[in-house]
């Protein structure tokens, strides 16, 4: 939320704006907002340009101070009259907009003055200071500004805001609003559940509202989030306030309560302890409580009387009857979800969670190890069964209700003879107890649904790999890939941390290229174990061999490939046909239309497949309809590919891809108006693809789909060579538009040319060995190589001469004038701008390479954005000394 001073108002926290009066500002690119960004929190001090530079990349390309100084045009260009605010200095640039026009730094200046109002005691001014502060609040801070120095203070801010939060907080308990804040509370250590504070502040919350025994059950909850996330208690002031809650002590010194508070306001602890066993539970050392002795701390949120209750039935219960059915919870597991607030016993309803995720990312492992945590508060036992849903022969529930009705006391001879029978019994039998229910690698949910309790206070947490799974009244979460530092941790468990601490790359290394996949990182901490003199280093070789990776991925029992095999064998033909061929694709992520080209069939159709797959749990949504496999379900997937479906099919299903491609880079010029000479010469036949609404909505679409056309490419280059004209025509197009978002993805760009040039080689068309060494020679040129692009020029030159190619003899020579003006050689680079005003042909003739020029240039200027390193001075550069060279040479 934006404020406005002297007309200004600029929005950091949340989607970036800037408004001057009622005029809207155009930020530009993402880049060119990341200067803007860097130069408002600069608040009016000067800003060095190698400043800029790092705030932007922690890699500078090579044009990075030209780039910078584009950025920094255009933001003047934005302000309109008052562009004089943003002066150059000695080294710099400073930009003159005050704090209060810049939403963070007037959120940084509230946050401040709260913290002095609250020192001084001051609580309901703080209070109404913090408030101010957050509702400046509209969404992730610095969305979309990329750079590191935008990735710091987002991080900055966002910690910040929870700082704001934590004393807002803190100031409305202070005036007696306690049950308000213990609200709040119990989301915000859901989203941070170390931050002790936030635990220390709920207990306070809640002893001052009178629920005592919910606020010692908050510690309890804290004491076992501390040892399984760090293997180590609470910290001091944390242990120290529920010793004070425990004696009946006033939980915060006497000098902390605000003004007008009395000792004695808040409620007796006498009156809310719970007496008896429940007494002695809250009471019980935390080391018997987690060792899973006979006393259990109060549930949060459950009344006094219930607990009372629960514990006494546990003497009622033959130890026969409380099955203690869950298998070991594997100790390499890292937490990665907080599911056990959804799991807490209920007066209300059944608790229900069900876990949903790709086979190997540790379903079962978070769910035994979150039931293990959960058993306190489970007296009356636990069942658990493994239901077999990622096969072709799911367990029958009515078997599954014979083995529960035996565990939970039923003699034999009395367990009914039909499935609606047993789950009746079942029901019943659970109904006066505390059970909780474990249904392991479920299939559907009719599966499921007789094995359910169905009295409140007992609970069921399923997993599955199919996400529609989700009986009535259940929270589904789903089971992320863990990210890398949890990778490592868990893949130290099994190497011992020496050998991680030795080598920390290398284990990041490791790491990614098991996809960060736990069962991997598993098979890989057991290979170690068992060959414990071939250390990491030989394991990441290994798996770096594509055509090894899933045979390096199987220790003893355990197997990734056999993992995903399990699932793909209950596939429908069609379906598995779909996965396949959607494998032949190396890129992050694909749209539905690319998939049903490589299937040949209508999108409808396509995407009714994907979504099976992606409910099968081996398809992973990226967006409204756009799908992406893990990487080791990738391999599998290519690996059954080669081994079932014709060479032939294969490269079909590319070329088709590779045409489509093509079609949509025609219409995207065509996008412009102006692309009429450029597809007179760069495409045989008029090409037919997604249209394009206007020129914007075409640089969205190749941004977009960068990595798509590069790994598109670079697979038919490999393995197909009658395509490779298709594909270096396309490589025109995007090279003469300039998109190529920053260097990374020009380099990616290059490494597809440098393929482009060896096939071309290879082949047996010598105009594609001239075009793209003209291709790779432009790359170069806008790098700034000039050595490279000269070298690449003169080849370019010599075989379009031999070929009497004139458009490509046309753009090399006269690139290569501006390369040797720039080298200081003019008298050649005259020599060869002659040369190519010689095969010119007149401006105005669609079929001449004059023509063709002059719409490569306005191609890059409609298309070329600012999110690219490229900008547009590069082609205003060529313009000018071509222009220059013209009148040198007619003077000789």
């Amino acid at each position: 939320m934006a404020t406005a001073v002297e007309g200004y108002e600029f929005g950091l926290l949340g989607p970036l704006s800037g408004r001057h009066g009622e005029r809207v500002l155009d930020l530009g690119s993402p880049l060119q907002r990341a200067v803007l960004v860097r130069l408002l929190l600069g608040e009016g001090r000067q800003c060095g340009l190698d400043h800029l530079i790092d705030a932007l990349w922690e890699e500078p390309p090579g044009n990075a101070v030209r780039s910078v100084q584009t950025y920094v045009y255009r933001i003047r260009l934005s302000l309109g009259e008052e562009r004089s605010r943003l002066e150059t200095t000695q080294g710099g640039y400073q930009l003159a907009i005050p704090e209060q026009a810049v939403d963070a730094l007037r959120f940084e200046r509230l946050v401040r003055d709260g913290e002095e109002l609250r020192a001084a005691r001051q609580t309901g001014p703080a209070l109404r200071a913090f408030d101010t502060a957050l509702a400046l609040w509209s969404g992730e801070p610095l969305s979309g500004v990329p750079g590191p120095y935008a990735r710091r203070h987002r991080r900055r801010f966002v910690d910040l805001r929870l700082n704001a939060l934590v004393a807002r907080l803190s100031c409305a308990d202070e005036l007696g609003e306690h049950a308000r804040v213990a609200t709040e509370l119990t989301s915000l250590i859901a989203d941070h559940p170390l931050r002790e504070d936030l635990y220390a502040l709920r207990m306070r919350a809640l002893y001052h509202a009178g629920r005592t025994a919910e606020a010692l059950a908050v510690y309890l909850a804290a004491r076992e989030t501390m040892v399984a996330e760090l293997g180590m208690d609470p910290g001091p002031e944390l242990r120290e306030l529920q010793s004070r809650i425990l004696t009946g002590a006033e939980p915060d010194p006497a000098e902390s309560r605000p003004a007008g508070q009395l000792a004695g306001a808040a409620p007796s602890l006498g009156a809310t302890v719970p007496t008896g066993p429940t007494a002695s539970a809250a009471a019980v050392s935390d080391s018997a409580t987690l060792s899973g002795g006979a006393g259990q701390p109060v549930a949060s949120g459950a009344a006094p009387e219930t607990d009372r209750s629960a514990t006494t039935r546990i003497e009622e219960v033959p130890s026969a009857a409380r099955p203690q059915q869950l298998p070991s919870a594997p100790g390499d597991f890292v937490d990665r979800e907080r599911l056990r607030l959804a799991l807490r016993p209920s007066g209300e309803a059944v608790a229900l969670a069900v876990l949903s995720g790709i086979g190997g990312v540790g379903k079962t492992a978070l769910a035994l190890r979150i039931a293990h945590g959960l058993r306190g508060g489970y007296p009356d036992g636990q069942l658990y069964v493994d239901l077999r849903g990622d096969g072709g022969q799911p367990t029958d529930p009515a078997d599954v209700l014979v083995d529960f009705l035996l565990a939970l006391g039923m003699p034999a001879a009395e367990i009914p003879a039909t499935p609606t029978a047993r789950a009746g019994a079942c029901r019943t039998l659970t109904a006066d107890r505390r059970i909780l229910v474990l249904l392991d690698n479920a299939y559907d949910t009719a599966q499921v649904t007789p094995l359910l309790p169905g009295t409140p206070g007992n609970s069921a947490l399923i997993t599955t790999r199919r996400r529609s799974l989700v009986p009535p009244g259940a929270t589904r979460f789903e089971v992320p890939v863990p990210d890398q530092q949890e990778a490592v941790a868990m893949l130290g468990r099994f190497t011992g941390d020496a050998e991680i601490a030795a080598d920390p790359e290398l284990a990041l290394e490791l790491v990614s290229a098991c996809g960060q996949l736990p069962l991997a990182l598993r098979i890989i901490g057991a290979r170690t174990a068992a060959r414990p003199g071939r250390g990491l280093g030989a394991q990441l070789l290994r798996l770096r061999a594509e055509e090894h990776q899933l045979d390096e991925l199987r220790a003893g029992g355990m197997s990734v490939e056999a993992t995903f095999q399990v699932g793909y064998r209950a596939l429908a033909p069609d379906r598995a046909r779909a996965m396949r061929l959607c494998a032949l694709l190396d890129a992050a992520d694909f749209p539905v239309a690319v998939a049903a080209v490589l299937l040949d069939q209508p999108e409808q159709e396509t995407e009714e497949q994907l979504e099976q797959l992606l409910e099968a749990g081996l398809l992973e949504p990226h967006s409204a309809d756009r799908y992406r496999f893990h990487d080791l379900v990738r391999a599998f997937a290519a690996r059954r590919a080669d081994r079932e479906d014709p060479v032939a099919e294969r490269e079909a299903a590319l070329v088709r891809l590779t045409t489509f491609l093509q079609a949509t880079l025609f219409q995207a010029m065509n996008a412009t108006e102006k692309a009429g000479s450029l597809a007179i010469h760069l495409f045989s036949v008029p090409l037919t693809g997604p249209r394009f609404a206007d020129a914007e909505e075409a640089r969205g679409w190749l941004l977009a789909e960068h990595t798509l056309l590069v790994s598109v490419f670079s697979r038919v280059l490999r393995d197909i060579p009658d395509a490779v004209r298709s594909v270096v025509a396309a490589l025109s197009v995007i090279a003469s538009s300039g998109l190529f978002a920053g260097p990374a993805h020009q380099r990616e760009l290059e490494r597809v040319t440098d393929h482009a040039v060896t096939a071309a080689d290879l082949g047996e068309d010598p105009a594609l060995r001239a075009q793209t060494r003209h291709i790779r020679a432009w790359l170069a040129f806008i790098r700034g190589d000039m050595t490279a692009a000269e070298t690449d020029l003169r080849e370019a030159i010599r075989r379009a001469r031999a070929v009497d190619d004139r458009v490509t003899l046309f753009m090399s020579t006269r690139l290569l004038s501006v390369v040797l003006a720039d080298r200081g050689r003019p008298a050649e680079a005259v020599g060869f701008f002659a040369e190519s005003e010689a095969v010119a042909g007149a401006e105005d003739d669609p079929n001449s390479p004059a023509y063709f020029l002059q719409e490569v240039a306005r191609l890059f200027t409609a298309l070329s954005s600012d999110r690219a390193e490229v900008n547009i001075a590069a082609a205003q550069h060529v313009y000018e000394v071509s222009d220059s060279l013209r009148r040198e040479a007619a003077q000789r």
